[in-house]
């Protein structure tokens, strides 16, 4: 199963140039003379990028590859973990795909408008940790000499009460090649990547495969085929997983998640349910109305699971009976999503009093990158909660939508315009758009159920409106 392992990702900036049809005018102590206006020429594109682990550190040395119709471009990220394509002339859909050592490899997307207009595009693409790797030994596989053993250690699990009715249908007839028992149990277990400060809030998957268990694998149009020889369990848990419905506000995707885990290998289906374990670091405390979900690789959406999922002093608990990518959300908390904007301060260029051309033009300017939140840990010890509470879901707001910190950017607006004396750009509009998110997280407790509101303020497209004038020159120098 394929899927983009990203952070979320967002537009920084749009630049519009639009020149004024007036004409621009000049003139020294004796006489006036009229001047041609600037010529706005607002091709030029630019792709900022910024590289992050789910516990928002930088990683260095990524290898960043950009491909736009036959042309590919290449970078490598530095030790901020930023990276950056300039001067682009091409507008269009640009693919990114990037590699780092222990890392899975992660894809974006950038989409510039051709619209005669320059952009610099920005994203934030987060890389988790690389799987956790259980390789089931061959002393602990079932041997199987003839179809007939296989089929006959095939049809005493399904003799079980628990065994599906998937697998009554796909395991009718079965080869040897194309079933695995274990005869003693696997377990694979890994952690959610945090920061230093929130160790105590990293949740813990597990997933266990009890002895006697029937494997079999099945391929992308569902049909049983041969498993694999070298047969290894993984679990990785992930920051996010994209998802065709990522932007829908109410849709599943968008509720906030406890942990999403992917398990592997693709395809893998058990005769007889398995347990998969995420772990609650809060102790008596737990999230109300979780669920699972699973992310349907034929239509690349989430849809809940139809197992129960129950809180037991070992962390939620639910049965699986298939690999996929997994996720404990709270659906009940999905958050309001509203869309605003600001002012940005931005000054013109005035070369009305100078005394010589000004080429090339740029206007210094500077937007905020990243997200604003309230005070999470005051919301949570008003409410009596734990430190455990707060960092956890301090970490499930950064992993919903990409990050908790937020930070100046100084740019600058290349108007690609030469000013002649008695020339000037003026700021028409300087906004930078927001989106504002509202959760009310609702925890269980000994006491009863508290409500914790949080708020966010994403930073997203900012665009800048010029319009170039002139007025009598009166003198003065540049």
């Amino acid at each position: 199963m394929k899927m983009n392992l990203i952070k979320s990702k967002w537009s920084l900036l749009t630049l519009v140039a639009v020149a004024t049809t007036l004409g621009f005018l000049s003139c020294s102590d004796k006489d006036k003379e009229t001047v041609e206006p600037p010529v706005v020429e607002a091709v030029m594109h630019s792709i900022n990028g910024l590289v992050v682990t789910p516990a928002e550190a930088a990683i260095s040395g990524v290898k960043v590859v950009a491909t736009i119709g036959d042309k590919t471009l290449e970078a490598t990220t530095d030790a901020q973990g930023k990276f950056a394509f300039e001067d682009l002339e091409k507008a269009g859909t640009y693919t990114f795909a990037l590699t780092a050592n222990e890392r899975m490899d992660a894809s974006a997307e950038v989409v510039i408008p051709d619209d005669k207009q320059s952009h610099n595009e920005s994203l934030v693409v987060v890389m988790d940790k690389k799987a956790v790797e259980q390789a089931v030994p061959e002393e602990a596989k079932v041997e199987h000499a003839t179809n007939e053993e296989a089929q006959e250690a095939v049809n005493e699990v399904l003799e079980q009460e628990d065994a599906t009715e998937a697998a009554k249908e796909d395991l009718k007839e079965v080869t040897k090649e194309q079933v695995v028992q274990v005869k003693e149990e696997v377990k694979v277990e890994a952690k959610t990547e945090v920061p230093a400060e929130d160790a105590e809030a990293a949740v813990t998957v597990e997933v266990a495969i009890p002895a006697q268990t029937v494997m079999y694998v099945k391929d992308d149009a569902g049909k049983v085929v041969e498993a694999p020889k070298d047969l290894a369990i993984t679990v990785a848990p992930v920051a996010n997983v994209a998802s065709a419905e990522d932007n829908t506000a109410s849709s599943p995707a968008a509720a906030p998640a406890v942990a999403t885990v992917v398990c592997g290998p693709d395809g893998l289906h058990f005769a007889t349910p398995i347990e998969l374990t995420v772990a609650n670091p809060m102790g008596d405390e737990s999230f109300e109305g979780a669920a699972l979900y699973y992310l349907n690789p034929k239509t690349n959406k989430w849809e809940k699971e139809t197992a129960e999922v129950k809180l037991t002093d070992a962390g939620y608990k639910t049965q699986v009976t298939h690999f996929s990518a997994y996720s404990v959300k709270l659906p009940e908390i999905t958050p309001s999503v509203t869309t605003a904007s600001e002012k940005l301060n931005v000054t013109g260029v005035d070369n009305t009093n100078g005394s010589k051309t000004l080429t090339n033009v740029e206007i210094p300017y500077s937007i905020k990158q990243g997200v604003e939140t309230s005070d999470i840990k005051s919301a949570c010890s008003g409410q009596g909660l734990s430190d455990v509470c707060y960092r956890m879901i301090k970490n499930i707001v950064a992993n919903r939508i990409g990050t908790t910190t937020v930070s100046s950017e100084s740019k600058t607006y290349k108007t690609g315009m030469n000013l002649l004396v008695g020339q000037g750009i003026r700021i028409v509009s300087a906004t930078q758009a927001l989106t504002n998110y509202s959760w009310n997280f609702k925890v269980t407790t000994p006491g009863g159920v508290k409500t914790v509101n949080v708020t966010a303020k994403k930073y997203g497209a900012a665009s800048i409106q010029i319009q170039g004038f002139n007025r009598d020159h009166t003198g003065g120098s540049n």
